[in-house]
């Protein structure tokens, strides 16, 4: 059995920059723990970066 060749090379798709953006956000929360809703930011950050919310909003 024969399997097709994939690509290797990957383009950078806006979907990347934007994870860029979380992280970086994400970061910059964890970096300044300790204010009021910070965990709840945190937990809406991870929320937004979730693979199932970005399939739901991709398709």
């Amino acid at each position: 059995m024969s399997f097709i060749q994939e690509s290797t090379v990957y383009e950078k798709t806006i979907l990347s920059d934007l994870q860029g953006a979380w992280s970086l956000l994400r970061s910059s929360v964890v970096d300044a723990a300790g204010f009021e809703g910070w965990d709840r930011e945190l937990f809406h950050i991870d929320e937004a970066m979730s693979k199932e919310t970005i399939n739901s909003q991709t398709e």
